[in-house]
This record gives structure tokens, sequence and C-alpha cells, in this order.
């Protein structure tokens, strides 16, 4: 891959790597929306990258902490979100094949609808025995899993409305997370297979998934969480509106 796409590259995954570390969410999304806007690379390339580089920022944990994940919520939330996983995949692969523009609409319109859920408050929260909003949570985060590898926005939304301590949230997502990233680099073999060079770039950013980790929890303290979250989500709000605008024929 040539230099001057390995550099834009490097640098948005460092930053979404960032914007993750500060906020606790988006990375999926972040790395999508900027690959495609930027024609950085093909969106079946950019969702393989998504799922590779998602395992180092959360297998590690989830192996230290499997006692503070919710196993209800968690087989709930993988047993209604796989069978979903598989249909989003294979709308991806035909979509991608010679209708690229609508996927790039739907694309957009899939990351403003979860900035909506990413903006809604925790007010009133069901019980966290029920099981119908996890099944459903489940569900349209497998859909978003197969065609964009970003299984998080309705997860992370029915997950903080329940009555949890933050770590057993933390940790049952990150479990969730783990477990569906690795799902989804197993079924890309179905698929349309990234290149060798797809493939060596993405074991080249790992140090930068790593090095911007590190750096994102050195400066975390000194950066208000509001003002990051905010500047997450007009960053996604943005690019989810241009990629709508750009492939839209008025």
């Amino acid at each position: 891959m040539l230099l001057e796409t390995l550099l834009p590259m490097f640098a948005l995954l460092g930053l979404a790597t960032l914007l993750q570390t500060l906020s606790g969410f988006g990375f999926g999304l972040m790395v999508v929306s900027s690959f495609t806007l930027f024609n950085i690379m093909p969106l079946t390339a950019t969702t393989f990258v998504v799922s590779f580089l998602s395992l180092f920022n959360s297998v590690s944990l989830v192996l230290k902490n499997t006692e503070q994940v919710n196993r209800r919520a968690f087989t709930l939330l993988l047993v209604s979100g796989i069978p979903l996983m598989g249909v989003g995949y294979a709308l991806l692969e035909y979509l991608s094949a010679g209708m690229a523009t609508w996927l790039n609409i739907i694309l957009g319109v899939a990351i403003l609808s979860c900035c909506g859920l990413l903006l809604a408050k925790r007010k009133h929260s069901v019980p966290s025995g029920s099981a119908t909003g996890f099944t459903i949570a489940g569900a349209l985060g497998g859909l978003l899993g197969g065609l964009f590898s970003t299984f998080g926005p309705p997860v992370v939304f029915q997950c903080y409305r329940q009555h949890w301590p933050i770590h057993e949230i933390r940790f049952t997502l990150l479990a969730v997370f783990s477990v569906t990233s690795l799902l989804r680099l197993a079924i890309v073999p179905f698929g349309t297979l990234p290149s060798e060079e797809i493939f060596v770039s993405t074991l080249c950013a790992v140090p930068v998934i790593l090095i911007f980790t590190r750096i994102g929890r050195l400066i975390a303290a000194r950066i208000p969480a509001s003002f990051v979250r905010l500047l997450a989500l007009s960053m996604l709000s943005l690019s989810g509106f241009t990629l709508i605008v750009r492939n839209v024929s008025f």
C-alpha cells in the first residue's frame, strides 16, 4: 500500500482510538465513516480492519474480568445478534458488488441513527431482568455488526439503561464486542477476502492502536468527558450527513 494511503489511514485510526479511549465509544463508527468518506479502502476491507483491530482494545481486559460480566445479558445479546450478523454480512456483500451508492447512504443513515441513540440520556430504565430489550438491541447490533462491523450503539444504549454498577456495564459490553469481533472475522472467508496488502497494513496499524490507547489513558484525566463526547458525536454526525449528501442525486 502506498505511503500516501498509509499515512492518512494511520492518522484516522489514531484519532478514532484516541476518541474511543477518552469517550468509551465509537471506534468502529469513526473508522468506517472516515475511511469511506476519504476513500481510504473499500468498505468490505474497512470492516475487516475494524473487527481485527477492535480485539486489541477488548480481549485482554475481558479475560482479566470475566466475573464482572452479566452473563444473562451477554447470552441474550449474542443469541439474538449472531443470526442477524450473518444477514448483515450477506447484505454488505450484495450491495458492495454494484450498489455502492446505496451502501454509502445506508451507512450515513446508520451513523446518524447511532448518534441519536448515543445522545439519548439515561432516564427511567426498564428492569434489568427483562429479555425483550436485550433481544431487540442484540438483533439491531447484529445487523449493524454484519454490515459495518459496528455492533455497539444499540447494545451500549440498552446496557446503560440498566441499574448495574459501571464496571458490570463496561465489561459486559467488552465481552460482547470481543465475541462479535471474532465472529465477524470468522465469516470473512465466506465473502470478499482482504488483499495481502490490506492484511499487512492492518498488522502494521496494531502499534498505532496501542500507542494512541496509551496516550488516551494518560490524558483522560485532563480533558472533560463531556467535551470529548460532544466532539466525537459531532464528527460522526458530520461524516454521516456528508456521506448522505454526496451520494443522493437531487
